[in-house]
């Protein structure tokens, strides 16, 4: 219908797939970002430049580079019995001035350690910040665009004329921001983006935003007016959860990693609603308007929460130089396979004939990951693997770029 011609049915599957293709690419390289900008905030990189001074002072008076791992083990050697080193008669064989020197050592291998614990949990925080304040920002462009969108679809009657308007006003709008981001981000530093990968991800919230309107439409026969509001409500108040749990975290001290566990473990009380419904014959069964609503305003508040803190956790593994190529990996677990759960979804109700069962498998969705966090990630460690990375990569490139100048040298010598 909003073709207009059977046969330009090609054409528009062409563009449409042009067109995901191209906005997957582009978050890849705006989230690939994101560790940049908070990495070159003034006073982030004066703490990293002293943290590197310090570095530089111990591998020095070790006589190579150590990396965090190493300095935490000598750290913990240094507590156990015997450590400082004795004779076959008990006498300590240290020279009084090495024993001063090992304990200046050991002070600032204290320090160090301290010092990177302490940054890496400030950067963190601004990450989060600079995260939610992202999705806020798009979340409030969204919901102008899509209140401009529909006031024209009811001026004009919901006609396929303002239907088609609506979807060039939308590429307007991206390509608009878009060119503001071109002029205004700065050439990004270090090697250059690499978009082979793009693509998406199975999880339980997305499944959950797909179906919620089918659900409204075909179980609880919502009119289209319902339909349209049920619409505005999920971004308006994913707008207000990206601005309220950052405060959560400032006030309460919590990690990104926490962040992330309390808000999977909110989420999942949304089928929990459902299946509950399903087993007590005492529950709401969620077969009204009011019950639907409700919902769809906790769910969007979480959403964009979870959205936010899921993306800075993840960046804050990512080693320096390589944030395209796991953004890339971040977009295909993210976008490609979000078809799977509403097949899912369509798969169940065709064999029970009732929605409501789905929200079994939408439970299983939102609570597998939790485990999978809580005891398979370990922040600390992956930020001390990231760094470790960091170091060997740009290792790698000044030996390339030290070869590469003294094969250009060999070339223009005279024979």
């Amino acid at each position: 219908m909003l073709i207009g011609a059977v046969s330009l049915v090609g054409l528009a599957g062409a563009l449409s797939v042009i067109a995901n293709v191209s906005f997957g690419a582009g978050f890849v390289c705006f989230n690939a970002y994101l560790p940049l900008l908070v990495r070159n905030i003034e006073h982030i990189r004066k703490k990293s430049e002293q943290i590197q001074t310090l570095e530089g002072e111990i591998n020095s008076f070790s006589g190579g580079e150590i990396d965090d791992i190493t300095i935490a083990e000598s750290e913990s050697a240094a507590l156990l019995p015997g450590a400082a080193g004795l004779n076959e008669q008990g006498d300590d064989v240290i020279a009084e001035g090495e024993q001063g020197a090992g304990s200046d050592l050991a002070q600032k291998k204290a320090r160090l350690l301290t010092s990177k614990s302490q940054l890496a949990e400030e950067k963190a925080q601004i990450m989060g910040q600079i995260s939610a304040r992202g999705f806020a920002s798009g979340y409030f462009g969204g919901i102008l665009l899509l209140l401009v969108c529909l006031t024209i679809s009811y001026l004009d009657k919901s006609s396929a004329r303002s239907l088609k308007f609506g979807i060039f006003l939308s590429g307007l709008w991206w390509l608009a921001f878009a060119a503001l981001a071109g002029v205004w981000l700065k050439r990004r530093p270090g090697r250059e983006l690499r978009l082979e990968d793009s693509g998406a991800k199975r999880d339980g919230y997305t499944s959950i935003a797909n179906v919620a309107l089918l659900f409204a439409k075909t179980t609880l026969r919502l009119p289209q007016t319902q339909l349209i509001l049920l619409s505005l409500i999920a971004p308006i108040f994913a707008l207000l959860g990206t601005l309220f749990f950052p405060r959560v975290q400032q006030i309460f001290k919590m990690s990104q990693k926490q962040m992330v566990l309390l808000l999977l473990f909110l989420l999942a009380m949304v089928p929990l609603y459902g299946v509950l419904g399903l087993l007590l014959p005492f529950f709401p069964k969620l077969n009204t308007a009011t019950e639907l609503f409700a919902l769809a305003m906790y769910f969007g508040f979480l959403l964009g929460a979870v959205q936010s803190f899921c993306r800075s956790m993840f960046a804050d593994l990512i080693p320096r130089g390589r944030e395209s190529e796991f953004f890339g990996l971040y977009a295909i677990t993210d976008k490609g396979s979000s078809w799977l759960g509403p097949l899912a979804v369509a798969a169940i109700t065709d064999y029970t004939h009732d929605i409501r069962y789905s929200f079994f498998f939408l439970m299983v969705l939102l609570g597998l990951p939790f485990p999978i966090i809580y005891f398979g990630v370990d922040m600390e460690k992956g930020r001390q693997e990231a760094d470790k990375a960091s170091k060997e990569l740009e290792a790698a490139q000044n030996a390339d770029t030290v070869d590469q100048d003294e094969e250009q040298d060999s070339l223009l010598s005279p024979a």
